[in-house]
């Protein structure tokens, strides 16, 4: 008859073991955690010191830029008031500055022009400092939009014109009609390219005979409705006839023939 062997295991040592390890695991993750915990505690603390530092150089810089701003201010106002002085013409004078428009030439002011003229020169002169300036800057800004062309009708029936980026002066032969007046701005415009969509043509005249007179202010229209057909719409041209001027209000330089 075959005996039966019975195995007895003791279960209570196994489990202390047991027990051991998943206490050492877990004193291990409680260590990992605190330092982890440390960790980030001390760039929070860092983080934290970094944008009181931050802070205090940005209200710092904030208090200089309002210094800076509140002193340009002043200066421009100043400026501003200045400049306004100018535009306080008495009306007689500028009645005698703004020249209407005759029946017989394509220049001068219309009435209505006249009228919102003198409004807007009693509009700056009685306009604080920061409105003057702003009106200056303005007028720059949309300067910048146009390539401007300048033309000095001399005694002779020459023309003298500053053109192109680098302003170039060049003085033409006689203008005898407003055809020829047109032939020549039509070869400044291919010597010449505009470089931008709009072009505004300025014009003036010196102690020319009226004949050479006419030939300009009749020309102009006749040039701007020209370069618009062949521009087809890509670029607009405008004129501005300023009127009598004793000699070329940009600074002479040495001219080249047509």
């Amino acid at each position: 008859m075959t005996r039966v062997r019975r195995m007895t295991l003791q279960l209570t040592p196994l489990l202390d073991l047991l027990l051991i390890v998943i206490f050492a695991q877990y004193m291990e993750v409680r260590i990992v955690a605190k330092q982890e915990s440390d960790r980030v505690a001390h760039e929070r603390e860092s983080t934290a010191v970094e944008n009181r530092e931050l802070r205090r150089q940005v209200d710092e810089w904030e208090s200089q830029q309002r210094s800076v701003d509140r002193e340009q201010h002043q200066i421009r106002e100043q400026f501003g008031e200045v400049v306004r002085e100018l535009f306080r013409i008495p009306e007689a004078t500028l009645n005698k500055i703004v020249q209407p428009r005759s029946k017989n030439e394509a220049g001068g002011l219309s009435p209505a022009e006249i009228a919102e003229l003198k409004a807007r020169f009693q509009q700056l002169a009685t306009s604080n400092g920061d409105q003057v300036v702003d009106h200056l800057l303005t007028f720059q800004e949309m300067r910048k939009q146009f390539d401007v062309w300048e033309f000095y009708l001399n005694e002779d029936g020459s023309l003298q014109i500053l053109i192109g980026p680098d302003r170039r002066q060049i003085k033409t032969k006689e203008i005898e009609s407003p055809e020829a007046f047109v032939d020549v701005v039509l070869q400044l415009r291919n010597r010449f390219p505009p470089t931008k969509n709009s072009v505004l043509i300025l014009c003036s005249y010196g102690d020319c005979q009226l004949s050479h007179r006419l030939s300009l202010t009749r020309g102009l229209p006749a040039i701007s409705s020209r370069l618009r057909q062949d521009g087809q719409g890509t670029q607009n041209f405008e004129y501005a006839l300023f009127g009598y001027r004793p000699q070329p209000q940009f600074r002479p330089a040495a001219a080249s023939k047509k």
